[in-house]
Parts: C-alpha cells; structure tokens; sequence
C-alpha cells in the first residue's frame, strides 16, 4: 500500500469474495450493529445495520438526510450512537475517540473541504503525519508515496490549500488520509460539484487505492460511479436500511434509481424489514 508496505497501488487488483449471506460476510473488518444516533430530539438513524469485510468496497447511497454522512460519522468516532455497537478488527469501539482510531488505520475523509485553506499543501501533510513524527524514515517514505499518488501536489506544496481547485483539495484530503496507511478508509461524497473529468482522475485514484487492499466505505450520491467502484450497495432511506446487495443488482430496481438520481422517495421492498422510528433516546 504505502511506502515500506508490501502491497503497493500499482499492484494487481485484491478481490474480496461477495458473500452469500451479505449480512454477515466473513472475516469482518468492520461490523455495526443496530445503530440508533440523535441530534437533540431528532432521531436520524434507526437501527442501521453494516457488515464490511475486509477488502470489499461498500458504497452508501441516499436521498439528501437519509443519514449517510451521520453513519460515516458514527463510525469513526467523531459521534458516538444513542444505541448499537461498533467491533473494528474484532475490537469494541462503540465509544473510542476519533483520535485513537486514526492510529489504528479507521480514517475518514469528510464531505465538503477536508482541507486547512490557510495553510500549504505540505503544511497540511505535516500535520497530518504528526503522529509520526518521531519516525522521520517511515514518514518520509510514506510521503513520497503521496507524492507519487497525487504528483500534482507534489507541484503545489508551498501554495495555500485553500487556492487549489475543488478537486485538488479533495486530492490533498486523500492524500492526508493515506499518509496514514488506512485499513478501512471512509470517504464522504468526494466527488460532489466538481468537473467530469475531476471526478473520473479522482475515482481512477480510489480505485487504485481499493485495489491495494484498502477497505473502503463510500458515501457517493453517483450510482454509476458506485456500481464502478463498489462490490456493495446499501441504501439508506430516512435513517433506515431499505437495500442492500449488489451494485447491479440495485440498478435494476427502478424505485430506488430513481431516489439516487432524481432524489424521490424510494418504495419499501416487500421482503425488507419494516422500522418505525423509535422514541428518542438520550445518552
């Protein structure tokens, strides 16, 4: 993957096996169950539900508000759930701190700008790789590796973050996020408002990375870049999980293609487990 790593990102492609029963795939990485989060009183997520294993890419698609950002929250760390539990490799980390799972390869790029605008390009780097700073070597190595991934930052790491184009930043929260060597690494919607072509440069780099080994969850409103780049779909509706399977396997499902695309309200498939919100819960 990383510098000083056997697996690189130009290495052949690691498949993960699609299970049977997506529910519960083997040799789980990551395994949330019954997820319930609140703003306040407002309940968001309903007993969510996700299984990852280790090496599969899984894709969160959703209307706007059905809980997918606040799902990638609760996951790394930066929230905790009202109800539910959360194993990482095995390890309970239903109320670990973000700051002690980035050590342990959970990461997560944010929607938006996960950028420091004020700050350069290797500014930003060096902060993201403070944790290793007293292993100058291996994050040298690691940093030329970044450099080899996005040789455009490499052009532009004395000038400003915040003067780079859309997808440069998102470039450089990548390239934050691998200086770290993520096992599972989620991104939040990394391709919203930017070029066409910014956003194939920016999948053919994701893919390159899932493609190393890296497991990855991601949050895309693009169900043609998710049957792409994913060998999982789940798709969520107001908080809820109304499918779940194969990228291909939802694009035949014209309901809720329609939600992807056009932002309608997806209809319940008969056999899906039906939820009513639960009463609020506190902390």
């Amino acid at each position: 993957m990383l510098a000083g790593h056997e697996r690189h990102l130009d290495a052949g492609r690691v498949t993960a096996a699609v299970p049977d029963h997506l529910d519960a795939p083997p040799t789980s990485l990551l395994d949330a169950r019954e997820i319930e989060f609140s703003y306040g009183r407002m309940q968001v997520l309903f007993g969510v539900t996700l299984t990852v294993a280790a090496g599969e890419a899984t894709a969160l698609l959703g209307t706007n508000g059905a809980g997918k950002s606040t799902l990638l929250r609760v996951i790394a760390g930066l929230s905790h759930p009202s109800a539910g539990t959360i194993h990482y490799s095995g390890e309970d980390i239903t109320s670990a701190p973000a700051e002690s799972l980035g050590s342990r390869g959970l990461l997560l790029v944010a929607g938006g700008r996960a950028v420091f605008a004020d700050l350069t390009v290797a500014e930003n780097l060096e902060i993201s790789g403070y944790a290793l700073r007293r292993q100058r070597p291996l994050l040298r190595q690691r940093r030329l590796h970044v450099y080899d991934v996005f040789p455009r930052l490499c052009e532009r790491l004395s000038q400003a973050a915040g003067s780079l184009s859309g997808g440069e930043q998102q470039q450089l929260a990548l390239a934050k996020a691998l200086l770290l060597d993520p096992k599972l690494l989620c991104i939040d919607e990394l391709s919203l408002g930017l070029a066409p072509l910014m956003v194939e440069e920016l999948m053919g780099t994701v893919g390159r990375i899932r493609d190393a080994g890296v497991t990855l969850i991601l949050v895309e409103q693009s169900l043609n870049i998710a049957a792409e780049l994913c060998d999982r779909a789940v798709f969520l509706e107001k908080g809820a999980v109304r499918f779940e399977g194969r990228p291909s396997e939802l694009l035949e499902r014209d309901d809720i293609a329609r939600a992807v695309f056009l932002g309608e309200r997806a209809t319940t498939p008969p056999k899906a487990r039906q939820r009513r919100p639960a009463n609020v819960r506190r902390r």
